[in-house]
């Protein structure tokens, strides 16, 4: 903890004389920006959901905060905002608010009652043409073939995944592979061939 600590007041103190004497920010990011180290993993912060040490999300971060995007484009350091793409070239997307929480609740008044749904339930074959209409797989003589909850197999959740790591590409959580891991998503490993 102590060792961590004072290794970490060294860098700010260097960092700090660094910028003072001229060297630019962006120099510092090429530098440390992708270094490989324990402890590296998933992160809370949604600009850099994950990093692969610690100087590579300090450096990511600094960047994101103080260099321009021009920059953070050639270095590949863009933030989730940035990184969003439209569905189709010149269409603007429209932008929903993030709502939380009590403030998803509806109008109380627009809620309909139980009784009002089951009329609307029992009239709706009226409204589609007078009278039940059978379905197309119902004329075709399909079944439905669903399971019921109780038909399906009944699973223990496997603890063959718990210790796994998390995906250092896609933050998937990777699955045993041998003595190594692979991940399920992209199909990166934890290191074996």
């Amino acid at each position: 903890g102590s060792t961590l600590a004072g290794i970490m007041d060294a860098l700010s103190i260097s960092l700090s004389y660094g910028l003072q004497y001229g060297v630019h920010l962006r120099t510092y990011v090429e530098a440390f920006a992708n270094t490989r180290f324990e402890p590296a993993g998933m992160t809370d912060d949604p600009d850099l959901r994950i990093a692969s040490s610690l100087l590579d999300y300090i450096f990511r971060r600094l960047a994101i905060d103080y260099l321009s995007k021009e920059e953070r484009e050639e270095l590949g350091i863009l933030t989730v905002s940035e990184r969003t793409q439209p569905t189709l070239p010149g269409v603007e997307e429209t932008v929903v608010e993030n709502r939380q929480g009590t403030d998803l609740a509806a109008d109380p008044k627009s809620i309909p009652s139980v009784s009002e749904l089951a009329a609307a339930l029992q009239e709706a074959p009226e409204e589609i043409g007078g009278t039940s209409q059978p379905s197309l797989l119902d004329r075709a003589g399909v079944t439905d073939q669903t399971p019921t909850r109780n038909e399906l197999p009944q699973t223990k959740p496997s603890a063959a995944h718990s210790d796994a790591p998390y995906c250092m590409q896609c933050g998937v959580q990777m699955q045993r592979a041998g003595s190594c891991h692979a991940c399920p998503s992209c199909g990166s490993t934890s290191g074996c061939s």
